[in-house]
């Protein structure tokens, strides 16, 4: 009774996702809440859309790392996948300076945690909201996007 309950409840197609939002190009001592909007506005999209959810810590870079999952980006996704995380999803907020408040471009990366394969790389604007409502929407939108391809895996 208990198995067919938890087949109603969660889609069989759920997948378990785990978040890292890295913000990069900033100083330690700048101050923004782009991370937490669009950290929220991805896993949100996730959530609705019936898949399980886990996120780490936003985590701060003074800029992009290579194509390789190295420090603590590689320690994330070993705990992803212990976890039982089908997928890691990595974004990088992206501030041209280290004095930026707005950022310009919110790169998401997707990896199999099976494989340890990237499946799925795309660059979103970022920072072109009015307020951070409208900056959660177009989070949203962009979440709305990863997870139609996430179907498609």
């Amino acid at each position: 009774m208990v198995v067919l309950l938890l087949l109603l409840v969660f889609p069989a197609s759920a997948s378990m996702v785990s978040f890292l939002v890295v913000e990069t190009g900033l100083s330690e001592e700048t101050v923004t809440q782009y991370g937490t909007v669009w950290e929220g506005g991805l896993m949100d999209v996730f959530f609705e859309a019936g898949h399980i959810v886990t996120n780490s810590p936003i985590a701060r870079m003074e800029k992009k790392p290579g194509e390789d999952l190295s420090g603590y980006i590689q320690v994330d996704f070993y705990e992803a996948t212990r976890s039982g995380a089908d997928y890691f999803i990595l974004g990088f907020l992206e501030f041209q300076s280290k004095d930026a408040r707005i950022p310009s471009a919110m790169v998401i990366k997707i990896y199999s945690t099976n494989t340890e394969k990237l499946v799925f790389e795309r660059s979103f604007s970022a920072g072109t909201g009015k307020n951070l409502n409208d900056e959660y929407q177009i989070a949203k939108g962009a979440g709305q996007v990863i997870v139609s391809n996430i179907k498609d895996m």
